[in-house]
């Protein structure tokens, strides 16, 4: 008799949504741990370097009350569609699409009029964003940066999730183009905390006493990332 090897799904389905499940192999680990990723917006579960395939199926299968309770506790989605509204700079900005409009972007208070076809629209949403993010970050790191007498190379952004800002050998720093979305002091926390590991390549005492120099609102700054932080990457996704 031949017996079918377990796997795990692609996909599961919890609370009546159907979410990715990400597997994980650990080296050394002989546990498994399951959790739900609020930015991925998929469950999580790790597994030790072989094995455990029924032990995981077992596991997730009896804490779906678990999991649901989490996933209910998700940041909204909030896509990219004509009248929505998406945070930007610490407030609000009304998405007001016709087809007649300039297909290029252009901000008007707190509106973002947006034209040509329906189907561009979110692309053409996106790629504003990220500019906006650029022009804005890119003075400020370089003025910062000066300030420390260190110089920067490059400046780019893109959409990490596991962190909002890193800095590579060569002044090279990249950020999260989310940060666009964020209140302006949270935008300065990141850029401070960049500019730091230019001087400091680590996070010892002198860098975190160099970073409190440039930025003087790091616990309000943590607070709000912690609090809504996770929201920021469901802008733009759909529901």
């Amino acid at each position: 008799m031949l017996f079918r090897r377990a796997e795990l799904p692609a996909l599961i389905e919890i609370a009546g949504r159907q979410l990715p499940l990400i597997a994980r192999r650990r080296t050394g680990s002989r546990g498994i741990r399951l959790s739900a990723d609020p930015i991925l917006g998929a469950v999580r579960i790790s597994l030790p370097a072989r094995g455990g395939i029924r032990e995981a199926l077992a596991l997730i299968d009896g804490h779906r009350g678990w999991l649901a309770g989490q996933i209910l506790k998700w940041p909204v989605a909030r896509p990219f569609l004509p009248g929505s509204r998406i945070p930007f700079d610490g407030g609000e900005l009304l998405i007001d699409w016709a087809e007649h409009y300039p297909r290029t972007p252009q901000r008007m208070d707190a509106t973002l009029r947006v034209g040509g076809p329906r189907s561009l629209l979110a692309g053409r949403v996106l790629r504003w964003l990220k500019a906006a993010a650029l022009a804005d970050i890119t003075p400020a790191t370089h003025a910062l940066a000066a300030t420390v007498a260190q110089s920067v190379q490059q400046i780019r952004v893109g959409d990490p999730r596991a962190r909002w800002g890193s800095c590579a050998s060569g002044g090279r720093i990249a950020f999260s183009w989310r940060l666009i979305l964020a209140p302006p002091i949270v935008r300065h926390h990141i850029v401070a905390h960049e500019v730091a590991h230019l001087v400091y390549a680590n996070h010892g005492p002198e860098f975190h006493t160099l970073l409190a120099r440039l930025d003087g609102n790091q616990r309000q700054t943590r607070a709000w990332l912690r609090g809504h932080g996770a929201g920021l990457h469901w802008v733009g996704r759909d529901p």
